[in-house]
């Protein structure tokens, strides 16, 4: 597989602005490891994360929204598009040599079948990369710090159920109980670590309530960004404080709100 070479512009010109913060360090770990066809995308949403990381088709995408799927299709990124649930994938045993699973599974209630079906769908030797929240998560957020420096512990606790209600958000565990879920279904860890420090996901809060017009966009135009050569050039000044602050240092951030996992399935 190849990938885009400015991936980094191009992600920032095409959805809001956290999101696409959040997003670009992702898109830097995926672009240094290893993609062996045939891939699939488990939770693909509209597509833009394949559109912005690839410079290639890949093989399929799959999402139980509809609405979502229209999305990814009009932007031609995937040979195949699935609607279905991520526990019942409609492929047989092994016919993916990689999984790619992007900020998906704390959407899921229920994990292990999740696992259980990648490992299925997995060939000997394939790949799960995913990304995930951490524990800290929810608490790298402006309203919480706040409340915690006043040490307001019981409306701290009510607003981080609020906020992980409203972005539906039913896992954000520890390193540890991640990794251990994934073996308990099979899987051989192969490499994980926590990412995104404290200040970039404050960052990222603190943009949140900015973006409300590119919500409101995609709603009635089907797509975030109206004009997104116009966003680029109003964004570029921006790009150096960006790229340093969001690429090459949050790997292996002892306490980072995101964790991204690589799994194996062992050979045969």
């Amino acid at each position: 597989m190849t990938f885009n070479d400015d991936f980094f512009l191009s992600y920032l010109s095409a959805v809001p602005l956290p999101l696409a913060l959040e997003r670009l360090t992702e898109c830097q770990i995926y672009r240094e490891r290893t993609f062996r066809r045939p891939i699939l995308d488990l939770g693909c949403g509209d597509g833009i994360l394949v559109k912005n990381l690839f410079a290639e088709k890949i093989d399929a995408g799959l999402d139980p929204d509809p609405g979502e799927l229209e999305r990814a299709r009009r932007l031609g990124v995937y040979k195949e598009l699935i609607q279905c649930r991520a526990d019942s994938i409609p492929k047989p045993d092994t016919s993916f040599n990689t999984v790619i699973s992007n900020s998906v599974l704390e959407h899921i209630p229920s994990l292990e079948p999740v696992f259980r079906e990648v490992y299925r769908v997995l060939a000997p030797g394939g790949r799960f990369y995913c990304t995930v929240p951490s524990n800290y998560f929810d608490d790298y957020t402006i309203v919480n710090q706040i409340l915690k420096a006043f040490r307001l512990r019981g409306p701290a606790g009510r607003y981080k159920k609020f906020f992980n209600s409203f972005w539906k958000h039913y896992h954000y565990y520890p390193l540890d109980q991640w990794t251990g879920i994934a073996c308990r279904c099979g899987f051989v860890l192969s490499e994980a670590f926590n990412f995104n420090p404290r200040r970039n996901c404050l960052l990222n809060d603190f943009l949140v309530p900015f973006s409300l017009p590119s919500f409101l966009i995609k709603k009635i135009f089907n797509k975030w960004v109206l004009w997104p050569s116009l966003r680029r050039r109003m964004l570029y000044p921006l790009y150096p404080v960006l790229k340093r602050l969001y690429l090459f240092e949050e790997l292996g951030a002892q306490r980072g709100g995101l964790i991204f996992m690589s799994l194996e399935k062992a050979k045969q």
